[in-house]
């Protein structure tokens, strides 16, 4: 046999991971002026590979990076003056050198800040020196504020924008962002969003950037980006705005109905077994496990922008004036077609009901607290409430139904009252675990007393499946009486429970006024009468919290055994009547169709004790309670939105 020395070729690298290589090696790059300029031309003309500058960032040490300054603070410097260059009739070599340089200086700082040891004062001498970082950075927001006026590289260039504003995914501890404060570009970013041309997904950018930066140190010190937002009167940019919005929550919910779409199930299932007599070769259906496990990791990151949404509801009470205005012109535009009617209202309801039946992660029930944070705010507004009452608002909306038990199938143009109450009744039916989340049940049944109140006030009777909610209340309450050793030792225990009795004496003192039936409120009393142990001992909790509060001498107690007094009084009148029933007829369980006819027969002999402010309520503010809520809020969005672009340039 012949031997024969084959010789290996040398390995094929793309010139551009070649000088990159050089840059993060060490040595000096060049020696003259013109050699630094010449380089970084012949550098920034080459193909950008984010996953080769990845590789290099990441297989440094964080002691390396930092002796690599005089190369890197070369690299800035040049990726800078390629940015600030803003020229109609620059050459496209020069066009693309400036592309480039912002896609450089993405994929650079994302890295940096990805390294743990490197906080932001090390990554702003890397990049510029401490004694040049004020006058290179604002130069580089200000460039970043002219590219987003003009669409060439404005997709681009809110990337950048959004990376560093986002630092290390901590905003707040990003002292970047003082340079997006001094250098407030809120006129700039509102403009873009009225321009007819804007790219969706550039105006989501935008609202993302907005979000983020409004939200920085927003309880330290103004915020110029928080105060603009609060008092935007640009109709179109707001428009623009709500528009996004409704497509974007539209698309969220879309992802949960790809997986398991719960108002096909059924004919899909006929197909598939049918299907199965004529081919052996039919896929499985993913089982239920594997769709639970994919359902947990959504919604997608775009539910980032609940929290700029949620800023725009709470902080601009002209967002809430054009929200309604907007909602009205489509209410009118879909008269004839209501089942094709999408509103970012009737988008928010429906997203929401699928997100409440699919929070089982931390990070669910951040965005599932702040969905019903955002609930509460628009019960809190009168507007939203009249428009609510408004006949035309009725609306056609897919509610979520992919666990048991399901509320009933309506396909038909209901009462918005209705669909939020659908919304909060899915959310306390579904998320009762073993730690139970108060504040978030805090927040549902504030949501519930709101919209109680509103339809009292205005004696709207609506045509509810109140007999739904009743029993779901009461399974709650059960869950509180079992659970109550460890729930009474959590401080917002009580403001919790305040919250929930107050949806019952609602319901019992003023239910004449909104139920649409006697039969609503002859459920209402079976399912009181059922719990009332349940009552008798959350009553007795309260009345031993009210000794030890007395016994310290501290403040007046948040819940008193007064909100007890009426649903004690039904207890007391219907229960003996019950038991004299069930002695005389000799019935040991009593069915119940037999209690309610004896609710009927003794309910005119029961009355009630007036109940002062009742109806009344604290608005929701957010400082100080709700702060340490937003901070984890901004932080879980911030990494949700990033990780695609983290993707994408790694």
């Amino acid at each position: 046999m012949l031997s024969m020395n084959i010789t290996k070729r040398p390995e094929f690298k793309e010139k551009f991971v070649e000088q990159s290589q050089d840059v993060f090696k060490g040595p000096t790059l060049y020696s003259t002026p013109s050699e630094c300029s010449t380089f970084w031309d012949n550098y920034l003309i080459l193909p950008i590979n984010a996953t080769c500058i990845t590789q290099l960032i990441q297989t440094k040490s964080e002691e390396a990076l930092l002796d690599l300054q005089p190369n890197l603070s070369g690299l800035f410097l040049a990726c800078l003056e390629k940015l600030e260059s803003i020229n109609t009739y620059s050459s496209l070599s020069e066009k693309t050198r400036q592309k480039n340089a912002v896609v450089m200086l993405t994929v650079l700082i994302r890295n940096l800040f990805s390294k743990k040891r490197l906080s932001h004062f090390n990554i702003i001498s890397i990049l510029t020196g401490l004694d040049k970082a004020d006058i290179l950075f604002s130069k580089l927001v200000k460039s970043i504020q002219l590219h987003i006026e003009q669409p060439i590289l404005r997709s681009t260039v809110l990337q950048l924008a959004l990376v560093l504003s986002a630092g290390s995914d901590n905003v707040n501890q990003n002292g970047l962002n003082g340079y997006f404060m001094t250098n407030d570009m809120s006129v700039t970013l509102f403009k873009v969003l009225a321009e007819e041309d804007t790219d969706e997904n550039d105006i989501r950018d935008i609202v993302m950037l907005l979000g983020m930066l409004s939200n920085y140190n927003k309880y330290e010190s103004r915020n110029p980006y928080l105060s603009y937002m609060s008092k935007c009167k640009q109709t179109k940019s707001l428009e623009t705005i709500i528009g996004m919005y409704t497509s974007t929550l539209n698309n969220l919910r879309s992802r949960y109905i790809q997986i398991n779409d719960d108002e096909e199930k059924f004919s899909k299932t006929v197909v598939t077994y049918m299907s199965r007599w004529f081919s052996a070769s039919t896929p499985s259906a993913p089982s239920e496990a594997e769709n639970l496990q994919t359902l947990s990791n959504l919604p997608s990151a775009q539910a980032a922008l609940l929290l700029p949404l949620y800023d725009l509801i709470n902080i601009n009470s002209f967002f809430i004036h054009t929200l309604v205005n907007t909602c009205t012109k489509l209410d009118l535009d879909f008269k004839d077609d209501p089942q094709s009617k999408a509103t970012l209202i009737t988008s928010l309801f429906s997203f929401a009901s699928y997100l409440f039946q699919n929070n089982r992660t931390d990070r669910t029930s951040v965005y599932s607290r702040l969905l019903l944070t955002i609930f509460l705010r628009l019960t809190e507004e009168n507007s939203v409430m009249n428009y609510f009452a408004k006949e035309g608002s009725a609306a056609v909306v897919r509610l979520c139904r992919q666990r048991s038990p399901p509320l009933p199938l309506i396909k038909t143009s209901r009462s918005l009252f209705c669909i939020i109450l659908d919304n909060v009744l899915l959310f306390i039916k579904h998320n009762v675990r073993k730690k139970l989340d108060l504040s978030s049940y805090k927040l549902a049944f504030s949501v519930l007393h709101r919209t109680l109140c509103f339809i009292s006030k205005h004696k709207i009777r609506l045509d509810y499946h109140w007999v739904e909610l009743w029993p779901t209340l009461t399974s709650v309450l059960h869950f509180n009486a079992l659970r109550l050793d460890d729930l009474q030792s959590r401080t917002e225990f009580t403001p919790y429970l305040g919250s929930f009795i107050s949806v019952f004496n609602m319901c019992v003192t003023y239910g004449e006024t909104f139920l649409s039936d006697t039969k609503s409120y002859d459920s209402l009393y079976y399912e009181i009468i059922r719990a009332t142990q349940d009552f008798i001992k959350l009553s007795e909790y309260v009345n031993r919290s009210i000794a030890l509060v007395n016994s310290r001498g501290d403040r007046s107690p948040t819940i008193t055994l007064n909100e007890f007094y009426n649903i004690q009084l039904i207890c007391n009148h219907f229960k003996p009547a019950l038991d004299e029933w069930q002695t005389n007829k000799n019935v040991k369980f009593a069915t119940p169709e037999q209690v309610m006819a004896i609710i009927n027969e003794n309910y005119a002999t029961l009355e009630l004790k007036p109940m002062d402010k009742l109806d009344s309520y604290v608005a929701f503010n957010e400082i100080p309670a709700e702060m340490g809520f937003f901070r984890q809020v901004l932080r879980v969005a911030v990494i949700d939105y990033l990780e695609h672009y983290t993707l994408s340039i790694s």
